[in-house]
C-alpha cells in the first residue's frame, strides 16, 4: 500500500489517537479530581475532628495532640504549649470568644505556612487550638504529582497504543481501499484502448460484409474476425490480470509442481511466439518439483513474465527453473533490447514506462509501456513469500524470481496445511 492511501491511514490512525487521548484524558481527569476531592475532604474532616477534640476535651497543654499548639485561657491568665508559632495564639480571638461564648475558626499564613486555628469556650476557660496544615498540603501536592505523571504516562501509552491498534485495525479496510482504487484506475487506462480497438474492428467489419458482394474472397473478413478473436483474447487475458491483481482474498495454497506448469505455459506461447520468428524453450529441472502455491496466480506469474518476454524479444526466449534446499527460482530471458537503467527501479510498478534500452537521444523511439504484467509478476511473487528482481546480463533482459521452497511430507495434505494456515494467518492478521 503506497501514496494516498498510506498518507490516509496515517491520517486516519494518528486523529483515532488522538480522539482516544482526549476521552482517555478526560476520564483520567474525572478520576483524579474524584480522588483530590476525596483525599482533600478526608484531610479536612480529620483536621475538624482533631480541632474540636483540642478544643473540647483536652485539659492541658502539655496533652496536645501533635501537630497542634495549645492555648489555654483561665481567670486572666494564658498557658501555650511550647514551640507555639511566632505571632500566636490569636489573643483576640480568646478575648471575643471569651465575651461571647461563641466559637470560632479561621485559617491564616504566618511566615508562608498555612494554619488553622479554632478557639472555643470550654467551661471556666476558653481553649485555642492551632493545627499546622502544611503536611496535609504537601501530600496533596504530592497526590497531585503522581496523578499528573501516571495519567499522563497513561496518555501517552494509551494513545501510541490506540495508533497501534488503528493501524492494525484499519490496514485491512485501506488496502482494500486503496485496491478499488487501483482497480478502477487500472481498469479504466488499460481498458480504453482495447475495447475503442474491438469495438473499431466491429464496425469496420459490418461494413465490409454489407458492401461486398457474394462473389467476393472472404480473406479480407476472415483477417478482421482473426485481429478480433486476438483482441477478445488480449482483453482476457487484461481482465484476469486486473481480477487477480484487485483480489484481496486470502488465497488457498496447494502443492503446486513447477516444472509441469512451466512446461504448459511455455508449449501455450510456442504458437504465438513462432508468429513472430521467436522460440521459446524450458531449460534447467526436468523433474517435478513441488512447492506450496496458488496455482492460478502462479500460471499467471509464468503467462506475464512470457508475455513481456516475447513481445520483446528478438528471435529466442529461455525459461528456467532451478531450486535448492530453501528456494525456488524461475528465469527468464530473452534477446531483446533489455530494460533501461531509468526504468530497472521502477520496472515492476504499475504502468512504468521508458524509452528502449537501445534508443539513442534524439531518434524518436517511441517509449515502452510494461503495464500491469510486470506488476503482477512482483504481487504474486510478494503473495508466496518471495520476490522478483532484474538480473545482470551483456544484452537482453533477465527477470529472476525466488519463491520459498517446502519439503512435503508424507502424511501431509493441502486440507491439513488449510487448517494449519487458517489460524496462523488469522494471527498474523490480528497481530
Amino acid at each position: 500500500m503506497k501514496g494516498q492511501a498510506e498518507d490516509e491511514l496515517q491520517r486516519s490512525s494518528w486523529r483515532l489517537a488522538l480522539q482516544t487521548g482526549a476521552l482517555l484524558v478526560l476520564l483520567l481527569v474525572a478520576i483524579a479530581g474524584s480522588v483530590l476531592l476525596i483525599v482533600s475532604t478526608s484531610q479536612a474532616a480529620a483536621a475538624q475532628r482533631l480541632l474540636t477534640t483540642a478544643t473540647e476535651h483536652v485539659d492541658s497543654i502539655v496533652d496536645a495532640p501533635a501537630g497542634t499548639w495549645l492555648a489555654i485561657s483561665s481567670q486572666g491568665t494564658v498557658t501555650v504549649s511550647p514551640g507555639m508559632p511566632s505571632g500566636l495564639p490569636d489573643l483576640k480571638a480568646i478575648e471575643a470568644v471569651a465575651a461571647n461564648g461563641i466559637a470560632t475558626q479561621e485559617d491564616v499564613s504566618i511566615g508562608g505556612r498555612p494554619y488553622t486555628i479554632r478557639t472555643a469556650d470550654s467551661g471556666a476557660r476558653v481553649v485555642q487550638a492551632v493545627f499546622d496544615r502544611h503536611e496535609n498540603l504537601e501530600e496533596l501536592n504530592r497526590l497531585v504529582l503522581a496523578l499528573l505523571l501516571t495519567c499522563g504516562g497513561a496518555v501517552v501509552l494509551a494513545s501510541l497504543l490506540a495508533v497501534w491498534l488503528a493501524r492494525r485495525t484499519m490496514r485491512p479496510m485501506a488496502e482494500a481501499l486503496d485496491r478499488q482504487r487501483r482497480f478502477v484506475a487500472d481498469a479504466s487506462h488499460e481498458l480504453r484502448t482495447p475495447l475503442t480497438l474491438l469495438s473499431m474492428r466491429a464496425q469496420m467489419l459490418k461494413r465490409r460484409m454489407a458492401s461486398s458482394s457474394p462473389q467476393e474472397p472472404m480473406l479480407n473478413i476472415n483477417a478482421d474476425v482473426d485481429a478480433m478473436i486476438a483482441d477478445s483474447r488480449s482483453l482476457t487475458r487484461l481482465l484476469e490480470d486486473l481480477l487477480i491483481s484487485a483480489d484481496s482474498r486470502n488465497v488457498e495454497f496447494t502443492n503446486v509442481d513447477v516444472v509441469t506448469l512451466a512446461d504448459d505455459v511455455v508449449e501455450s506461447f510456442s504458437v504465438q511466439a513462432a508468429r513472430r520468428g521467436v522460440t521459446v524453450e524450458r531449460s534447467g529441472i526436468a523433474g517435478p518439483v513441488e512447492i506450496a502455491a496458488a496455482p492460478t496466480a502462479l500460471r499467471r506469474l509464468f503467462v506475464a513474465l512470457l508475455d513481456n518476454a516475447v513481445r520483446f524479444a528478438r528471435s529466442h526466449v529461455d525459461v528456467g527453473v532451478s531450486a535448492d534446499v530453501r528456494t525456488l527460482v524461475i528465469t527468464v530471458r530473452d534477446d531483446g533490447p533489455g530494460f533501461a537503467d531509468d526504468v530497472k527501479m521502477r520496472a515492476f510498478e504499475r504502468f512504468a514506462t521508458s524509452a528502449p534500452a537501445d534508443a539513442t537521444a534524439g531518434d524518436g523511439a517511441a517509449p515502452r509501456h510494461y503495464g500491469l504484467g510486470l506488476a503482477l509478476v512482483a504481487e504474486v511473487a510478494g503473495q508466496h513469500g518471495g520476490r522478483v528482481e532484474i538480473g545482470n546480463q551483456p544484452s537482453g533482459a533477465l527477470i529472476i524470481v525466488h519463491l520459498p521452497m517446502i519439503r512435503r511430507n508424507p502424511g501431509n495434505t493441502s486440507a491439513a496445511g488449510s487448517k494449519v494456515r487458517g489460524p496462523l494467518s488469522r494471527f498474523r492478521r490480528i497481530f
